[in-house]
């Protein structure tokens, strides 16, 4: 049924929480704002520019969007991201099997690429779609940008991703979505009618796909 496996980036394939996290007190302090540092977890994942302007409103937040993405590469934060354990293997897998694999993030694009060039996965994905500020901002316009390159149908596909942020853009898409739960998401609270499985580790999503998906 489906041919296509879109993965979530930060929360999915990578743990990028220390950078992130490291990076996000850089930018409240310079804006000088206090932020409960548990929060940053919920900010991992969601465009910044959406977590940045709830704090300064839009016009300061694409500064502080600039001020992020220079400070993350600088300083290396970016290289402190680490892939989760068996998902190198899982996508090994997947591919195989026959699935086509994409990666449908809200982290930006070039960052995206960056990473897993870094970790060699690049050699095992098909398509990148991700953030690009103006243009894609939002989960569903990320997953809009792959179906339209790639000439597909949302029923071709299926989002694999940790947050309410990709089941609900996969939601508005009409695509299913499969929860991982090893990410930063709020597992209790993601009840959407297009979750079809709930996968506790990377080979799950294997085991599930090549299981059902005939």
């Amino acid at each position: 049924m489906y041919k296509y496996l879109f993965f979530d980036f930060d929360g999915t394939l990578c743990d990028t929480e220390e950078g992130i996290s490291e990076i996000l007190e850089l930018t409240f302090k310079h804006y000088d704002t206090e932020v409960d540092k548990s929060l940053y977890r919920n900010y991992i994942g969601p465009p910044l520019s959406e977590t940045f302007t709830a704090y300064w409103g839009k016009e300061v937040a694409y500064e502080a969007v600039e001020y992020f993405k220079k400070n993350y590469l600088e300083r290396k934060a970016i290289f402190k991201t680490k892939p989760y354990d068996g998902i190198i293997d899982a996508i090994k897998k997947c591919r195989e099997a026959g699935y086509k694999i994409g990666v449908a993030t809200c982290k930006k694009q070039e960052d995206a690429e960056t990473l897993l060039k870094y970790f060699g996965m690049d050699g095992d994905i098909d398509f990148v779609s991700g953030l690009k500020y103006k243009e894609r901002e939002t989960k569903k316009d990320v997953l809009d940008y792959a179906l339209d390159t790639l000439g597909i149908t949302a029923s071709q596909a299926v989002m694999i991703g940790d947050t309410s942020f990709d089941v609900e853009g996969a939601e508005q898409c009409g695509m299913d979505c499969i929860v991982c739960l090893w990410g930063f998401g709020d597992y209790d609270a993601l009840y959407q009618s297009n979750i079809i499985y709930r996968a506790e580790r990377p080979m799950d999503v294997y085991d599930f796909l090549t299981n059902t998906d005939k």
